[in-house]
């Protein structure tokens, strides 16, 4: 073989580098832009990150509502309040829901959580049958004063009227939700002979003050006889001139 004479040699090494310039260039430049796309785009998450991030549990408003108030029963309040409203509901009412969703957090507020007014739910089932399901879980939960949650927890997720909607599932879920509850005692307490008597109760109740429709309110003060304040328009403005009238004795 023949040497290659030095003057080819410098020739062959210039290209050489030249060449390797160039690639470098257009791997500097690919990487730049490649980079550039991923900033406009959803950032990269690292299998680290996705290891470590912890998503805090969801507080149902319903739940969040009533937390720290004490309950008795069917009662929301605190014990010995003089006043006290009285609300005849049925878990299919849609009125009912539009209550609990516009007027009743802020009667909570207002006066409940003062200790001033304390409210009683009584649970009517002229619906159908789901309301009666419905009914019996919340008096159920009643009976461990957990009733409010409950409550809340069936009008967020209120269905059409007898559609079915008060499936097994969904009390389930509804009961995982409020915390302290023994879900299986309540699923039990449901079917008992004292829920029974208590539905009786109410709506033998309501028929003696005559109810005329759900929702349908009355304000009771002291040992007097309770006396209705509905028909109403269902926003806090409207329930407050019968609460602060009955505060004022």
């Amino acid at each position: 073989m023949m040497p290659v004479p030095k003057t080819h040699r410098n020739r062959i090494l210039a290209i050489a580098i030249a060449v390797a310039v160039v690639i470098a260039i257009v791997l500097v430049a690919v990487s730049y832009l490649t980079r550039d796309g991923a900033d406009e785009t959803t950032p990269v998450v690292t299998t680290d990150t996705v290891a470590t991030e912890t998503v805090a549990p969801d507080t149902s408003t319903a739940v969040a509502l009533v937390a720290g108030i004490p309950q008795k029963g069917t009662v929301l309040g605190k014990a010995g309040t003089t006043v006290r409203l009285l609300q005849f509901e049925d878990f299919q009412c849609p009125v009912c829901k539009r209550y609990t969703d516009d007027a009743l957090p802020a009667l909570i507020n207002e006066y409940v959580k003062p200790g001033l007014v304390r409210i009683d739910f009584r649970g009517l089932t002229f619906l159908g049958p789901d309301s009666e399901k419905a009914l019996r879980i919340a008096l159920a939960a009643g009976l461990q004063n957990r009733l409010w949650e409950v409550v809340g927890l069936f009008y967020e997720n209120q269905g059409t009227e007898n559609s079915g909607w008060v499936t097994d599932a969904l009390i389930d879920r509804i009961l995982g939700e409020v915390p302290g509850l023994d879900a299986a005692k309540v699923k039990v307490d449901a079917k008992s002979p004292a829920v029974t008597k208590q539905i009786a109760a109410t709506q033998a109740e309501a028929t003696a003050l005559n109810v005329q429709g759900t929702p349908w309110f009355y304000v009771g003060v002291g040992f007097r006889p309770p006396y209705s304040i509905s028909p109403l328009p269902l926003e806090p403005s409207a329930f407050r001139p019968a609460l602060d009238g009955a505060l004022k004795g």
